[in-house]
């Protein structure tokens, strides 16, 4: 292998490794010649086989000669020390195998969504006569812009196998086709067979075929059908069940003939030709939109992102932990989030200097953190859209009308002022949804509407064949959103608003008021502004107490706070529409002279206690455990860990508690930013909480961070009577261990039954929390691939400072 310590590989020098394999290295490299970074690739083989380095080289060469925007391109292959390189260009993200650690199995909408691009980049090589051989998780990258790519085509490193015959393969074991390992035979069918295997594992969550010994998988593939267990608890209905069954047939003229006809097939389901006629016309008008909808490639992301957080909002406060591990899913969202809780609005409430989403809900409350998460969420699925001008118009508007009802609600004393802010936030989804999705169409409802050739309703029904607060409501129930916020965006009868007498009735008040003032703003003439201001007054009065002059000062309040929100997320108000009104506004109302203050404000709020970079160990970053022989590497996805990241998260975890210790706190509360702080430091999988059960003399597992958490917590359930393992060793005597590798003989006779049927995790970590030498709790972290966790000593010192804190905590609560 090419020695990093040349810091160079032919012209081209070498900034970091990104990832490894067993018979590969991937680094981030710096072009000086274009000044440009690429990712380099290099491979190594046991036996020097000039001839095969040559073949390689052949087929990079044609590989370099693809253009498609889902396909990583090759820009150089060259040798050097007997060893292959090749260049590509450099993509910033994480390979599907790290996404699908992150988040775990995806809906079937989510997973085509994800595929689809995919095979079209697969068919594109296809039509240039290129077989790709080694399609795979890791071969899959999604780009910080969400976009899936391909990499590695035709060019699959060598696999030598440990039978007598010395038989060597081109692939990964795990994801070759069986007439490849039988035969040696390569088609068009051997990459449907692969991409049937990528779609098993998203909407599984776990690979096909497993195993540690090369031959058994391979004999595995070529003898036995793959079939999604019953155990898995993952139910595919019959249309889908068939497509994937049919790419995985082991006889590849019982396959699909192609990659299109698969793709075709994919399609099909998503969006059938004749669908069943319903008797409700309105239903099958939004059920013909969600299926157009579906076809974005962004549709699923906005839709569970949403949905997930909804349905969490709509259950017990309890969940706070399944809000942490909604938002921990995606790192970019947590460090927005902790950039807007660190701001100087929020640090007027009680915000600033939190470094963990759960401390954030414990300072500003659920409600407001799930407020704010959901906001963040919707404006990033605007960016990078053709017509993300007209969205972002439409995202202020929606960002307005929330914090204004807040804000009325919140002069009027009202309860429920989180709630009002994401009733009016989705008061007019269906325009915004239209708007995101419909572009063409929404560009005729407004020309229709700007003719005055009829109402917005009726343009849209004439346009859609359907109003926009008819698909708004039926698009929200879809994604699982509480009844009280479906309510609320129901339009209001023309007339005065009688009082409303129940908290639903409230909800859809407040929010139609906050929205008709938004609509004063960006579609009434300045001069005419007062009087209409006046009317809505007027209109709403039984409802709200405030005076005009009360009134137009909260206004004031709400526009100052979205031109922080705007920025700290990036919008220029300068170049926005919406922006401009809200200054004509505000100067109309004499309050223009505070802006150099804004300014001010708004500079500091953008600043933030993260780093923009990608903090080492974020849920995402850590190498995903492969194959044995192309074990996790990275690819050019450029998720490298930064040691100095991890220290300043711990650090700053460590001043969380700090600040919930001389609070009135509650113990969980502070037991969840303890074991937070080491998911998003460190990168672990899983990070669990054990608890002493006195009665039973048992260690049980109570609550944690990572994919399926929960579930994983509850297979934590062992006696503290003595046993000769690991996990005994560590809490009768109070020490600290680090099992790099559960499969190494001199330790798998240590490692329970009980852990090996329902964790077995390649590596771990146990922290004993212990009081006057007895175990009162535990905490555990883990990875899949042995090895994966390093923890240096400046590491170790500041975990250990965060258990002792834990041990206090525990102290002074009992």
């Amino acid at each position: 292998m090419t020695n990093i310590m040349s810091k160079k590989i032919g012209r081209f020098e070498i900034i970091r490794e990104l990832g490894r394999g067993a018979q590969s290295v991937v680094y981030l490299a710096r072009d000086p010649h274009l000044q440009r970074e690429v990712a380099i690739k290099t491979l190594h083989f046991s036996r020097p086989d000039p001839q095969k380095n040559e073949q390689l080289l052949s087929e990079a060469r044609m590989v370099s000669q693809l253009r498609h925007p889902n396909i990583v391109p090759i820009f150089e292959a060259d040798e050097e020390q007997g060893d292959l390189y090749l260049v590509f260009e450099y993509v910033p993200g994480k390979n599907l195998g790290e996404f699908l650690a992150a988040s775990g199995r995806l809906t079937p909408v989510k997973a085509i969504a994800i595929l689809h691009p995919v095979l079209d980049a697969i068919a594109h090589a296809h039509a240039a006569g290129i077989i790709h051989r080694d399609l795979k998780p890791n071969n899959i990258l999604i780009g910080v812009d969400g976009l899936p790519r391909v990499m590695d085509f035709g060019i699959a490193a060598r696999v030598e196998t440990h039978s007598n015959d010395g038989d060597t393969f081109m692939g990964t074991p795990s994801y070759m086709a069986p007439e490849y390992i039988a035969h040696r035979e390569s088609s068009e069918r051997t990459d449907v067979f692969s991409a049937g295997l990528v779609l098993y594992e998203m909407l599984t969550g776990q690979r096909a075929v497993q195993g540690d010994d090369v031959y058994g998988i391979m004999h595995q593939v070529a003898n036995a059908d793959i079939k999604v267990p019953a155990t898995a608890g993952v139910e595919l209905d019959d249309q889908l069940a068939s497509i994937l069954y049919k790419a995985l047939a082991r006889d590849p003229q019982q396959r699909f003939a192609s990659i299109n006809d698969m793709r075709e097939a994919l399609d099909g389901y998503l969006e059938p030709e004749d669908p069943v006629a319903s008797a409700d016309t309105k239903q099958s008008t939004i059920d013909f939109l969600l299926r157009r909808m579906r076809h974005k490639s962004d549709f699923p992301a906005l839709s569970e992102s949403v949905g997930t957080i909804n349905k969490i909002a709509g259950s017990d406060k309890e969940s706070i932990s399944n809000l942490s591990n909604s938002i921990l899913k995606d790192f970019s969202l947590t460090n927005k989030i902790l950039r807007l809780v660190n701001s100087a609005y929020y640090r007027q409430v009680g915000g600033g200097s939190i470094s963990t989403i759960s401390r954030a809900v414990l300072v500003l409350g659920f409600d407001a953190v799930r407020n704010i998460a959901i906001t963040v969420m919707l404006f990033e699925h605007l960016q990078n859209k053709s017509n993300a001008k007209q969205l972002k118009e439409e995202f202020l508007r929606a960002n307005l009308a929330s914090i204004l009802a807040k804000d009325i609600s919140e002069k009027s004393s009202a309860r429920d002022v989180e709630q009002v802010f994401i009733c009016s936030m989705f008061h007019n989804l269906g325009r915004l949804l239209s708007q995101f999705y419909f572009p063409d169409e929404s560009t005729e409802i407004k020309r229709m509407i700007e003719q005055k050739l009829c109402s917005e309703e009726a343009a849209a029904v004439q346009t859609l064949g359907i109003s926009y607060e008819d698909l708004g409501i039926g698009i929200a129930r879809t994604w699982g959103f509480p009844g009280l916020i479906v309510n609320s965006m129901r339009k209001l009868p023309a007339g005065n608003v009688r009082k409303a007498s129940t908290v639903e009735e409230r909800m859809r008040v407040l929010s139609a008021f906050a929205n008709d003032l938004c609509g004063l703003i960006a579609d009434v003439e300045p001069e005419q502004r007062q009087k209409e201001l006046r009317k809505v007054m007027s209109r709403f009065g039984e409802n709200i107490s405030l005076n005009e002059q009360a009134l137009r000062e909260t206004m004031e309040k709400s526009m100052q706070e979205v031109v922080l929100f705007a920025g700290i997320i990036g919008v220029n108000l300068k170049q926005s529409e919406f922006g401009r009104q809200m200054k004509t506004w505000r100067a109309k109302s004499g309050a223009a002279e505070g802006a150099e203050e804004e300014k001010r404000i708004a500079a500091e709020g953008a600043e933030t206690v993260l780093s923009d970079v990608v903090p080492a160990g974020a849920p995402g970053s850590p190498v995903i455990a492969g194959e044995e022989i192309e074990a996790g590497e990275e690819g050019v996805s450029g998720a490298a860990a930064q040691i100095g990241n991890s220290e300043v998260i711990l650090m700053a975890g460590i001043q969380d508690i700090s600040n919930t210790l001389v609070e009135d706190f509650k113990l969980n509360d502070v037991l969840r930013i303890i074991l937070e702080t080491m998911y998003r430091a460190k990168g672990f999988k899983r990070v669990i909480l054990c608890v002493r059960d006195a009665r039973n003399n048992s260690m049980l597992g109570r609550f944690g961070f990572g994919p399926d958490a929960p579930e994983i917590a509850k297979r934590f359930n062992f006696s503290l009577t003595f046993s000769p393992d690991i996990f005994h060793a560590a809490l009768s005597k109070g020490v600290d261990i680090l099992i790099s590798d559960t499969k190494d003989a001199k330790i798998s006779a240590r490692i329970p039954e009980w852990f090996s049927k329902g964790v077995n995790s390649g590596t771990f970590v146990i922290f004993p929390l212990c009081i006057k030498s007895n175990p009162v709790a535990m905490i555990y972290a883990d990875c899949d691939l042995a090895g994966e966790i390093v923890i240096t000593e400046k590491e170790l010192s500041l975990m250990r400072t965060l258990r002792n804190q834990a041990v206090l905590a525990i102290k002074q609560s009992s």
